[in-house]
């Protein structure tokens, strides 16, 4: 009898595999609204007591759920995607401060009067002029500036901090 050889093993090669893509930066990615949301929050209790300083906060809370992304992901995000993380903080920070804006109308019917009254004693602006900025807010139109101004207010730094802080983090 004769020995059949032994076919010989078939190897495969293997296919290089692209790295994945890391998933888009936008209100759907379940990591950028883990990341984001405790950012605003933070950024939202920090800027208050800071006073004038608070628009550091703001910043801050941009770079810190940079951080939060990247520790929870092991992802390193480029500048614009940092910006949209950062901006993704800000919309949380404006619903926070919205929600409480609103509150604040809705529990003091003397609002209004009492933030001319603080305008008055800390700006450098005649009374007259504090008078009629204050009843130009409470028009509609007025109101709809002021929340426009705040949204701006609110999700720029935390979009310019989240820019900064994927530059930052990124350095190993």
């Amino acid at each position: 009898m004769e020995e059949t050889p032994a076919p010989e093993p078939v190897v495969a090669e293997a296919v290089p595999v692209a790295p994945a893509e890391p998933a888009a930066i936008n209100l759907a990615n379940r990591s950028a609204v883990r990341a984001a949301l405790p950012a605003g929050l933070a950024a939202f209790f920090l800027s208050g007591p800071l006073g004038a300083l608070g628009l550091l906060a703001l910043v801050g809370g941009g770079v810190f759920a940079v951080f939060l992304y990247r520790r929870s992901t092991g992802q390193s995000i480029s500048a614009a995607n940092g910006a949209r993380l950062g901006w993704i903080t800000g919309v949380f920070l404006f619903v926070l401060l919205l929600l409480s804006f609103t509150a604040s109308i809705a529990l003091e019917p003397t609002f209004f009067d009492d933030l001319q009254k603080q305008i008055i004693e800390r700006a450098a602006l005649p009374e007259a002029d504090v008078r009629q900025l204050m009843s130009m807010l409470r028009t509609p139109v007025g109101i709809a500036a002021m929340v426009f101004g705040m949204f701006l207010s609110s999700t720029l730094p935390p979009a310019l901090g989240g820019a900064v802080g994927a530059k930052l983090l990124g350095r190993h």
